[in-house]
């Protein structure tokens, strides 16, 4: 078995997946406090695989990080406020202090998302393909004739950082008016519990907010908003690669009657598409937020 990590911009998931891609034990931790954020991580981390390795046979561990990669290290992660951390190696200095040594790798949150969700979930059977796990920020992936695209030197394809709105939001990534500010779903949460004073940012309380104030148009107006950016930026995406499927993963697949049905018919009704197709296939992730977990241990 191997164990997969998935550390999101607001939470970290440790999973013992099974040879199936099946998770067969989970721990979970939401991240509220970002101070000293890299001893937070590497500290639960490090506890929580230790207890695995005591139970189980493990032969590798694989972990999934929101921003850039290279090697053992998260050059770059401004949704958590990260550069230059070499977070492999301090973890196998830990294991090896505990007795124990063991194979770690890491990947792109996006990149090993949208390989679990092509050998396990909504992607599988398709060889061109395009991921976008939408969460705190928008991780992405593009798979090519059957493949994992990937730049040369960093892990590319960062369709979150093209720019949809000139002078637009602040991102954290230092420019303005990115594509992640405004399909960020942890953003669109926020707006909505700040404009009617809800008392959480719950994903299940919001949900349920919309779902019984469907006709306030306040509340239609900041969807209708929200479809528009986030149809614009897949609509270029969709335009470059037209891939035969894109698959929407994250906490977005938890909102499947709320924003993907009317997501679904801004990009294919509306006149956003140069070839005009209405034969792309447009699906929430089969693995939903189990996809990153799953994917670390297919690196």
């Amino acid at each position: 078995m191997k164990i997969g990590i998935d550390i999101g911009g607001s939470h970290i998931g440790i999973g013992l997946v099974n040879s199936n891609g099946t998770i067969i034990l989970k721990e979970e931790k939401f991240i509220k406090d970002k101070s000293n954020i890299e001893k937070k991580i590497e500290e639960y981390i490090t506890e929580n695989v230790i207890k695995m390795l005591q139970a189980y046979y493990i032969n590798e561990i694989g972990i999934a990080v929101p921003g850039t990669v290279t090697g053992t290290k998260i050059v770059r992660a401004v949704n958590l406020g990260i550069e230059n951390y070499d977070l492999v190696a301090i973890l196998q200095n830990n294991l090896i202090k505990a007795g124990y040594t063991i194979n770690i790798k890491m990947k792109n949150d996006g990149k090993c998302a949208a390989l679990a969700e092509q050998k396990y979930g909504a992607l599988a059977g398709y060889d061109n393909s395009v991921f976008l796990c939408i969460g705190t920020g928008v991780g992405s992936a593009v798979i090519f004739d059957g493949k994992l695209l990937e730049a040369k030197n960093v892990p590319g394809f960062e369709f979150s950082h093209t720019i949809i709105h000139r002078n637009g939001a602040a991102c954290n990534c230092g420019k303005r008016g990115c594509f992640e500010v405004y399909a960020s779903l942890k953003r669109f949460k926020e707006k909505i519990v700040k404009e009617f004073n809800l008392k959480s940012i719950n994903g299940e309380c919001v949900r349920d907010f919309i779902r019984k104030n469907s006709d306030n148009p306040t509340l239609r107006y900041m969807i209708n908003s929200y479809i528009e950016d986030l149809s614009i930026g897949i609509s270029n995406i969709i335009n470059i690669f037209e891939p035969e499927a894109i698959c929407l993963g994250g906490s977005f697949a938890e909102y499947e009657g709320i924003l993907y049905e009317p997501l679904k018919n801004a990009l294919i009704n509306g006149n956003l598409l140069f070839n005009k197709r209405c034969d792309i296939i447009i699906k929430l992730a089969k693995l939903k937020n189990d996809a990153g977990i799953i994917g670390a241990t297919l690196i």
